[in-house]
């Protein structure tokens, strides 16, 4: 490391006019290296590179910039890990950045609101960090505002990792957060996330309508495999090999499931035939019975489940072929 810490300087006193990333990315790794910026005397180098930076207005258009790194370092980020994702930023946001952390501190909130956000939600502040970098209305955002959010996001146990994954609804107001998750959970959904409360009112309606549906449909069943199994006079273990065969059945809705199933039924194929080929639930309902009437037009009566989620040009081909035998 002292090696490193040595070369790094020398690199810097040589070229601290246009320092080059380009340059210094060949002594050392980029988390390496912005953990030497933290080490005295090179902390205190980059400082005084920043403030001469700072005198003769001069910007580095690509590269290692010191001035960038010099603000990073006021973040209080308390690893190299958590603050490199902040310095892909543009000077302009972390300055901006800067600011808020700075009256955040003097107020009492917190050191950075990554290390807030990242205990209030109890995940690594270096998975967070990476994506705050990207949702940087956080830092335009009041620290009431974001505490509140979360309160209500959390006391309604929508799950860490889905905000995580969807940090856009912080920008809702807490009262409008509370009033969408409260909707949903007084119609029996339990399963919340942060979607319904930034989606339109006919999205969210639809979904609470489906999902009434669904609870209705599943009755004592505990999943839609379960409930598979019961149609089909199978075993769980058995259904769940068929979603391991034929993984779009994993996502298919429970609705879509009964009302195939029915409809299969009442074109005469039975639950036996269905369980032995059951690609045919991931295909389209309004498809199968295009075709079912075409094969029927062409005088089939036995008809193979399998032939009807064939690809459109396979399909063709077999239309073609029962024509030729009927014409021969």
């Amino acid at each position: 490391m002292a090696m490193t810490l040595r070369s790094a300087i020398s690199m810097f006193l040589i070229r601290s006019n246009s320092l080059s990333y380009y340059n210094i990315q060949k002594l050392t790794s980029a988390q390496t290296f912005t953990s030497i910026l933290k080490i005295s005397p090179c902390s205190n180098l980059v400082n005084s590179i920043a403030l001469n930076k700072t005198r003769t207005k001069t910007v580095e258009r690509s590269g290692f910039d010191a001035y960038k790194a010099k603000i990073v370092l006021a973040l209080n980020f308390q690893s190299a890990e958590d603050a490199l994702p902040f310095y892909k930023l543009p000077v302009r946001t972390l300055i901006h950045i800067s600011k808020v952390t700075k009256d955040d501190e003097s107020k009492g909130f917190c050191k950075n609101r990554l290390y807030y956000i990242a205990s209030r939600l109890k995940v690594p502040p270096s998975i967070l960090s990476e994506k705050l970098a990207k949702r940087t209305f956080i830092y335009s955002l009041s620290f009431d505002w974001i505490q509140k959010a979360l309160d209500v996001l959390i006391d309604m146990d929508v799950s860490s990792d889905r905000i995580l994954r969807d940090l856009w609804v912080l920008k809702y107001h807490h009262e409008t957060i509370h009033e969408r998750l409260l909707r949903v959970k007084n119609m029996g959904i339990d399963n919340l996330n942060p979607w319904m409360v930034r989606c339109s009112e006919d999205i969210l309606n639809r979904f609470i309508t489906i999902s009434q549906e669904t609870k209705t449909i599943l009755g004592e069943s505990d999943s839609k495999q379960t409930y598979l199994a019961g149609r089909l006079n199978v075993s769980v273990e058995n259904v769940q090999e068929m979603c391991f065969k034929i993984p779009a059945l994993k996502t298919i809705r429970v609705t879509k499931v009964k009302n195939f199933l029915d409809f299969l039924l009442t074109e005469g194929f039975d639950v036996e035939d269905i369980a032995s080929k059951p690609r045919v639930l991931s295909a389209s309902q309004k498809t199968v019975k295009q075709r079912l009437d075409k094969l029927r037009e062409l005088g089939l009566s036995q008809i193979n489940l399998n032939v009807l989620c064939r690809s459109k040009k396979d399909f063709k081909k077999y239309c073609e072929s029962i024509s030729k035998e009927s014409n021969a």
